[in-house]
């Protein structure tokens, strides 16, 4: 065990004849002992300041080792990093590529798709048109054939007998006319009723009579000529725009406009003079005229 400050200083020596000095050797003690506690305590002090140092030591050691791993890791992270960003930078130019090729392959296919549709279109409205333009070829032959059978009905030379106004046979012979109704009220006076007398053929009609027959001529002949006015009017209108799909009905043949008047005799009775009733004909409608025989 190391001696210390105090134990030099109460340490004691005996006295013996031409010995030491007992006050130099208490000084000298006095002196060793505050050296020796001078270099005690710079001793302590150095001891403090190397476990001090060596606490830094050890932190910085441990600081090393901490920076040495955390280096390391920085290192691997860093590299696994690096991989993963360079992997990821390879997936994204690999998923790209790949979106870009469908992209492209979609993109064609829509345009030949669009292509095929508008081909196909092309040659439906092609084949249509065609269809329609034949149609409208069949249309017309057919619409120029009824109108010129139509056309001849209507230009036929029978129309002019057939619309000739009864005045002109009034014009022409008087006694024609007056033959031609004489005859016929005769014929059915004598089939109707055979027993009675017969009826006088040469009696002349008055002036009156003439002159009220005449009228009802001249008003049925201007109903006749309105109806012809309005039937060619009918005849010369536009005909109207029939589409090329509708079937053509077959054309059914145009009759006369109208028949001639019928006329129905009337006998006289003992007490009513004898009147001939004229019927209107299917063409037009005239007026029940009458005509009195005395």
């Amino acid at each position: 065990m190391p001696i210390t400050s105090l134990e030099i200083k109460d340490k004691t020596f005996g006295t013996r004849f031409r010995g030491f000095d007992p006050e130099e050797v208490d000084e000298f003690l006095d002196i060793v002992v505050r050296d020796y506690e001078d270099l005690v305590r710079a001793n302590h002090d150095k001891d403090l300041r190397i476990k001090s140092l060596e606490e830094r030591l050890s932190y910085f050691d441990e600081m090393k080792d901490s920076l040495s791993q955390s280096v390391l890791i920085a290192q691997d992270t860093a590299e696994r990093v690096k991989q993963a960003a360079h992997e990821r930078s390879n997936n994204i130019i690999h998923q790209a590529e790949q979106d870009a090729q469908r992209l492209l392959e979609e993109a064609k296919y829509k345009a030949n798709e669009i292509l095929r549709q508008a081909t196909d279109n092309a040659k439906k409205v092609a084949v249509e048109t065609e269809e329609l333009k034949n149609k409208s070829r069949v249309f017309h032959q057919r619409l120029k054939s009824t109108i010129e059978s139509q056309l001849a009905i209507v230009e036929s030379s029978d129309w002019e007998d057939i619309l000739r106004p009864t005045a002109i046979y009034l014009q022409t012979s008087d006694e024609a006319f007056k033959e031609v109704v004489s005859e016929v009220l005769g014929e059915s006076v004598l089939q109707q009723h055979p027993e009675e007398e017969p009826i006088d053929m040469t009696r002349q009609f008055s002036q009156v009579e003439m002159a009220e027959l005449q009228a009802r001529i001249e008003a049925a002949n201007k109903e006749l000529a309105e109806f012809e006015a309005q039937t060619k009017q009918e005849v010369e209108a536009p005909t109207p725009v029939v589409s090329p799909q509708i079937e053509e009905e077959p054309t059914q043949p145009v009759g006369p406009m109208y028949e001639e008047p019928e006329v129905a005799p009337v006998y006289p009775s003992a007490s009513t003079p004898a009147t001939e009733t004229v019927d209107s004909a299917p063409g037009f409608e005239a007026p029940q005229e009458s005509v009195t025989i005395l």
